[in-house]
């Protein structure tokens, strides 16, 4: 179980075994009856969204079928990123995006190339809520009244307004943190390249991204700015980066939008001023494009942004921080709907992005299509797990305090908190100093002079004995914007408040809880202020400001956020966040801190140095020409051409979605158009897409079909296996297969030179380990404890530190050295064809009577699909290190049953690795014929020599 970097005498709780990657089959519910009060409950979180637990089912069966009717695009863009691995730079590798993301771009696409969903109110039409033990499904109603906006109301709500007819708008619910700027990007490059290559997809090349406020603006602005998040993030697959050309438009520009391909980055307030004269039929260009930007944002001779993208054909919309879109003072919604009204075709999407898409009135948008929550967020491990600190035994002075009326000054009023919040960032500075980071206390009051009453008591206070350069004071206004005098100095911050050498721990601010200031050293928050159920700032958006993860701290280490305050506002987190299964259980106190790893200076003597190479595979689409069809295997028989296929419509009643028809619509399209789909799609799996060997690869596919796919000889143009090739399922198996052949031919390795030269294990920084405490010291390695993750392995690693023949050893500890600076990895070719990345285990040198071994030892408490494959891959890389350097390189697996079988006799490596060989040759010779006594004492012999 994993522990959180400042000690708490409960452990936090956690899914086991949980990957952010992976789909979420388990989540944390409350039980009274249980120990820990809470236990892991089987099934996915559930969602109080209307439209998202049909959706998610879809999608699911979807995917679970290789996705059948999505676009060769999509298709290639679903491979590349969820499929490959990659590197990125400044994440660990390999890099993967979180399910929450995948899930995300998943439903976006299902949405508009499966379900062909052109109005969200469709799909609620067909939806129903309340569903569940002992109670029945209600479906929700609509109305059109006179003159205005069809509206949807929900059991025990209000009208809400619906989009217009026509226009495709969905809100995605992402947790903060949770990365929906990269889900942004997906949707770009997908709707970018599906335009390029299809021109009637109703999809654009063009994209209005808009930001609430300067400081977001300022985020998305390092994102996007020059295209950096295309080039930094495995987004484009190679053959394709040439047909992405986007170009940038930053607010405040007077760069004209070309043809296509333009992506416009603005915050809402260049595009309108609030206060300005609002539309009217009188005006008939305002009531259309909304009133010229003020004076600063424009000059009389340049056009605004709205008249340059009225004259686009098609845009994308995209809102980060979504739920300002309702606020009334920005009026935002009626500006954008006015964009949708001037283009000819209306807007292509309107995608909205917020961690609480709900409008002023706190009602979720009705139109959320994926639903990823704090709870699960944190779950996942991708976010910090909040913490609310209650202050039990409040004097009734103090707790009096919360009323709005309460007198005395804020330092009176709020002094126990401030003490306690002070006492807990002590404590995270300590907790994290080993880690070169700096927490950071956040304090936020309710106006100006409560904010400089707060930071004087700080900064001046002998009992807290604080640097006053490190307690920083930034007002904001009641909406909880920065003031512009500030404005400049708070830009500066917000870039540079993570740096190490900031020298900032305590922030303290009127409110600093709108978006933007996601600072990620934010361990401490403190809301001093009489937050209401009305309350302009929401809960969810006090803990949002401090959940994204500090850069540094390994895997294996939870980062949490203590949220302190008033009672009411911990009554409303506890209500929100706590039924949601977020951060219950935790209680500070002083469990064992984690084993800190560190390579010793007096061990220098026992360092091991390795060369580390340049990725060894890459694609050559020439050796094409090397594949031999007749060679290869059938994957169907005859009877799947018995199976008669014909291509219907389901017609279904859109209430009850009761089917009412069905209609065939004719025979399977000719050979040469099937063929050519799923040699397409050969090409999309394969990274052949814009190699020019289209013709090459249609023949490879025409020959398996007819020679060897069903088992023999068949006539593509005859109609049932025209029939059976135009099933999503079959054209998919035919693809993926011929794919991972084709993957397998034109992947070739290459010699490879020294990338960095020799790195030695002593270059590891320190870093924290949680598995298999307390971890056991060792004499024969460079670090001071052996980072192990299982008993398995403990048991392996005693071995080598009493083999008579090891002389150092060190567990490699992949992901957490990864992140420490040091990293030992090795490509291989996945069995689907795709390059990944594989970390073994171990690195051994062995002494023997001709010199040193160096040996690559993994242990494998099971061996699964693949392994032979990282096997063969590390075999690889010891011959490309023996050329190298001169020294001879080793590769072994250690199967956990024959550790157990041969390890209680054998004092050395060698010995162990002997029996191991013999044992695998004894079963492969058994198949055959069994070993003779003098055969295995002549191996015997001839191993340990």
């Amino acid at each position: 179980m994993a522990e959180a970097v400042v000690g708490y005498r409960r452990s936090l709780p956690e899914v086991p075994g949980r990957k952010p990657w992976k789909r979420p089959d388990r989540h944390l519910v409350r039980d009274a009856d249980h120990p820990n009060g809470w236990r892991p409950a089987d099934g996915r979180r559930p969602s109080e969204q209307l439209l998202v637990p049909s959706l998610r089912r879809r999608v699911d069966s979807w995917r679970s079928a290789g996705y059948p009717g999505a676009s060769p695009v999509a298709l290639r863009l679903f491979g590349y990123w969820f499929e490959e691995d990659h590197e990125a730079p400044g994440f660990d590798p390999p890099f993967r995006y979180h399910f929450g993301q995948r899930e995300a771009i998943e439903t976006l696409v299902w949405l508009v190339e499966v379900g062909g969903v052109d109005d969200p109110a469709a799909l609620m039409r067909e939806s129903s809520v309340g569903a569940g033990a002992g109670t029945l499904p209600t479906r929700p109603s609509f109305r059109q009244p006179v003159g205005g906006a069809r509206q949807i109301r929900l059991p025990a709500g209000d009208w809400q307004d619906l989009p217009p007819e026509g226009l495709r708008r969905f809100a995605f619910r992402m947790a903060t943190g949770a990365g929906k700027t990269w889900v942004m990007a997906m949707a770009v490059v997908w709707s970018h390249l599906r335009k390029r290559r299809e021109p009637d997809s109703g999809l654009s090349t063009n994209f209005l991204i808009v930001a609430p406020n300067v400081i977001v603006y300022e985020r998305l602005r390092d994102d996007f700015a020059d295209s950096r998040i295309f080039r930094r993030l495995p987004l484009i697959p190679p053959e394709w980066r040439s047909d992405f050309d986007q170009q940038v438009i930053l607010r405040g520009e007077e760069t004209e939008p070309r043809a296509s391909g333009n992506l416009v980055l603005t915050n809402i307030q260049q595009l309108y001023e609030p206060g300005t004269k609002t539309p009217t039929a009188e005006n008939p260009v305002e009531a259309v494009l909304g009133p010229k930007p003020a004076a600063d944002l424009a000059s009389a001779s340049s056009r605004s942004m709205l008249e340059r993208l009225r004259g686009l054909d098609d845009l994308v919309v995209m809102n980060d921080e979504a739920h300002h879109v309702h606020d009334d003072d920005l009026a935002w919604n009626r500006y954008l709907l006015g964009v949708h009204e001037a283009l000819p075709g209306g807007l292509s999407l309107w995608l909205d992005f917020s961690a609480t898409p709900r409008d002023r009135a706190g009602r979720y948008f009705p139109w959320t299509v994926c639903d990823y929550p704090l709870a699960q967020a944190v779950e996942d491990r991708i976010v910090k797990a909040p913490v609310i600190v209650s202050l039990e035994g409040l004097p009734e002075s103090e707790d009096a305090a919360e009323e709005e009326t309460a007198g005395g000054s804020a330092v009176d009023r709020y002094g126990f908190w401030i003490r306690e919040a002070v006492g807990r960032w002590k404590a995270h500075t300590a907790a994290f100093g080993n880690l070169g980071i700096r927490p950071i206390l956040f304090v936020t009051t309710e106006n100006v002079r409560e904010a400089k009453a707060v930071h004087r008591h700080l900064v001046e206070s002998a009992e807290f004995g604080l640097d006053p350069s490190a307690v920083l004071l930034i007002h904001t206004d009641r909406a909880g914007e920065v003031r512009a005098a500030d404005l400049e100095r708070a830009r500066r911050l917000a870039r540079e408040v993570d740096r190490p050498d900031s020298g900032i721990g305590i922030i303290v601010s009127v409110l600093m809880l709108r978006e933007g200031w996601d600072v990620r050293n934010v361990s401490v928050v403190l809301g001093l202020r009489p937050f209401t159920a009305t309350s302009e700032i929401l809960p969810e958006q006090v803990v949002g400001r401090g959940l994204r993860l500090m850069r540094g701290v390994g895997p294996e280490r939870t980062q949490t956020l203590e949220v302190m305050g008033t009672r009411r506002l911990l009554d409303m987190l506890r209500a929100r966040l706590e039924a949601a299964g977020v951060g219950v259980g935790a209680e500070p106190g002083g469990s064992p801190d984690p084993a800190v790893v560190v390579p010793l200076e007096e061990r220098r003597d026992r360092d091991i140095a390795f060369p580390r190479f340049g990725p060894s595979l890459r694609r050559e689409p020439a050796g094409l020409g090397d594949l031999e069809v007749s060679a290869l295997d059938p994957i169907y028989d005859r009877e799947e051409l018995e199976e008669r296929t014909r291509m219907r419509l389901r017609l279904d009643f859109a209430v009850t979605g009761t089917p009412v028809e069905e209609v065939e619509i004719g025979d399977p399209p000719p050979s040469r158009e099937v063929l050519s789909r799923i040699t397409r799609r050969v090409g999309e799996l394969a990274g052949l897409a814009k190699s020019g060997l289209f013709g090459a690869l249609y023949s490879v596919v025409r020959r398996y079909v007819a020679e060897v796919c069903f088992g023999g000889s068949v006539d593509p143009d005859e109609e049932r296996v025209r029939g059976a090739l135009w099933r999503d399922n079959v054209r998919e198996g035919i693809a993926k297969y011929l794919a991972r052949e084709v993957g397998g031919v034109i992947t070739v390795e290459r010699e490879t030179e020294f990338r960095d030269g020799a790195r030695r294990l002593s270059e590891t920084r320190p870093f924290h380990w949680r598995r298999d405490l307390p971890l056991m010291e060792a004499q024969k390695t460079v670090f001071n404890l052996v980072a192990t993750y299982n008993p398995f392995e403990r048991k392996f690693a005693q071995f080598l530190d009493a083999a008579e023949d090891v002389r150092r050893f060190s567990a490699l500890a992949a992901t957490e050295q990864g992140a420490a600076g040091v990293l030992f990895r090795v490509d291989y070719l996945k069995a689907s064809g795709a390059i990944g990345f594989y970390y073994p285990d171990w690195i051994v040198a062995q002494q023997t009577e001709d010199g040193e071994v160096y040996w690559i030892l993994e242990t494998k408490g099971r061996v699964w699909e693949g392994t032979d494959r990282k096997d063969r891959a590390m075999r690889r890389w010891c011959e490309r290190a023996r050329k190298a350097t001169g020294a001879r390189w080793r590769y072994r697996r250690v199967d956990q049953p024959e550790f157990e079988a041969f390890a209680p006799t054998q004092r050395t490596l060698g010995g162990l690795l002997v029996e191991i060989s013999l044992a695998r040759m004894a079963r492969e010779r058994a198949k055959y014929a069994p070993m003779s006594e003098d055969e295995v004492r002549r191996a015997r012999d001839e191993g340990r020599a």
